[in-house]
């Protein structure tokens, strides 16, 4: 289905030519030999038509375009049977505008080929039929101008109707990738500006004072500087496991001796529940810890551990604490 035309453009539109195309049958069946055939040709029509028009995504179900094809064969061999052959039809041929009308849909919804499979049908009966009354393989020929006409009319605007579909397809998704990127670059940004003011708040007294030419570091001025530069280094290396309770406790701890290390190695982050377990434990053990090395990890994805919990002490050095987090779904 071409995107520019609606579904209910079409169908209104079927809707005026279907009752224009019913109306001139039934004005002129005065020159039928038997209106049986008309009204049935009639009926399969409209039933032809409903098929056609029934919403859909996509294209035209094959299945319904084949059943339009059949309507098609069954309108022109039912009304031609009936026609007269002794004069021009007139408005007793009304059948060839309505089949024209339902190949044309048939085209529109994207069933170019058996579009075209139909007005071939269409052709050869009309012509086969007209051979054998007054009007001759000539007049036969000249019936199916219109036909042939609307179908390679509407062929070509389809045509051009799915180019620019395609085109405003493609100007979307550039547009939206464009939206993307540049909402990717203002997060970038946003992350960057917060991250400087960060390690301006952490580190910016204590660079001041180094900057100051008049001003002598002090020891625990220096050991500020390692606390902030090993604060940095664990939210960068721990990432996932260094929230704000873990990075306090783990300041404290190295304030009193204690080696810590948060290493992120799954780079991807934990549910709620297991960030929420994996902080708590972290932060007793570092709450503690009087000596020695504490290591936490997240263990990279696809294994069966999560996080492990590693800490040991010089007073006790073969039996360090060890602690696993079972990896499990991600709505766990």
């Amino acid at each position: 289905m071409i995107r520019a035309i609606s579904t209910k453009v079409m169908t209104v539109l079927c809707i005026v030519f279907v009752a224009v195309h019913i109306t001139l049958g039934l004005l002129a069946l005065d020159m039928v030999s038997s209106p049986g055939p008309v009204y049935l040709a009639m009926a399969i029509y409209l039933a032809g038509i409903a098929v056609v028009l029934k919403p859909s995504p996509g294209r035209l179900p094959l299945t319904s375009g084949i059943t339009a094809l059949a309507a098609t064969v069954a309108v022109i061999v039912l009304v031609d049977n009936v026609l007269p052959t002794d004069r021009w039809p007139g408005y007793a041929s009304w059948h060839l505008a309505a089949t024209y009308t339902m190949l044309v849909a048939v085209n529109i919804r994207g069933r170019v080929l058996l579009s075209w499979i139909g007005v071939l049908l269409s052709v050869i009966l009309t012509t086969v039929w007209a051979s054998g009354a007054s009007m001759g393989l000539v007049g036969g020929l000249m019936l199916n101008i219109a036909t042939v006409g609307w179908v390679l009319v509407s062929t070509g605007i389809g045509h051009l109707l799915r180019t620019n579909d395609h085109k405003v397809g493609q100007y979307r998704a550039d547009a939206e990738a464009a939206a993307d990127w540049h909402a990717a670059e203002q997060a970038l940004h946003v992350a960057r500006t917060q991250w400087l003011e960060h390690v301006r708040e952490v580190a910016g007294p204590a660079l001041a004072r180094i900057a100051d030419p008049n001003h002598t570091i002090s020891d625990a001025e220096r050991q500020e500087l390692q606390l902030a530069e090993a604060q940095f280094r664990d939210e960068i290396r721990g990432r996932v496991l260094a929230t704000a309770e873990v990075v306090e406790a783990a300041r404290k701890a190295r304030e009193r001796g204690v080696t810590v290390q948060l290493l992120d190695d799954r780079r991807q982050d934990l549910t709620p529940r297991m960030l929420a377990a994996v902080s708590e434990r972290v932060v007793n053990i570092l709450n503690q810890a009087r000596a020695g090395t504490v290591t936490a990890r997240a263990r990279p994805q696809g294994g069966d551990l999560a996080v492990t919990i590693f800490a040991s002490t010089p007073d006790n050095p073969d039996e360090p604490t060890f602690i696993e987090f079972a990896d499990r779904s991600p709505d766990a």
